[in-house]
């Protein structure tokens, strides 16, 4: 059976899950791309590079789909939240930076964010040079459940 989930167990799920996809509209056609993301009150948000694909589909048409599910190996449970909103692109680098901490703290990086931003002979300065973060701002929400009981 299928059911819709309630907003407590929307955030909660948004909280926790790891990968999510975006949808996006090209002149080609739908894009669809799984990125890491964090989820802060109320908004999904990512971080991309500045040029590519992917930020010249947003910047043409900010419509934008966000997608997260999850199922059991033997899929008796699943679960998704669909997000239609507007993307928004934040070019200022101190904007930037508490939605950059948020990610490294969210996949757990065992180090401060200026020692992980420093691996690897990487400057703060030029990693803020090339990387944007995309903020989505939720116009729908919808979320459901199946339980499988009988197979």
């Amino acid at each position: 059976m299928q059911y819709s989930i309630e907003r407590p167990e929307i955030d909660q799920f948004l909280t926790c899950a790891r990968i999510g996809r975006i949808g996006l509209i090209s002149k080609e056609g739908p894009y669809i791309v799984p990125v890491g993301y964090g989820y802060s009150e109320g908004k999904i948000f990512f971080h991309t590079c500045q040029e590519g694909m992917k930020m010249d589909i947003i910047r043409a048409n900010p419509n934008i789909c966000f997608e997260v599910d999850e199922s059991l190996s033997d899929a008796s449970l699943a679960k998704s939240v669909i997000i239609m909103g507007q993307a928004e692109i934040i070019e200022e680098k101190k904007l930037m930076m508490p939605y950059l901490k948020k990610l490294i703290d969210k996949y757990r990086v065992p180090i401060s964010f200026g020692a992980y931003m420093r691996r690897g002979g990487r400057s703060i300065k030029d990693e803020l040079e090339r990387v944007r973060i995309v903020l989505i701002t939720p116009d729908k929400i919808t979320g459901s459940r199946l339980l499988r009981t009988k197979f």
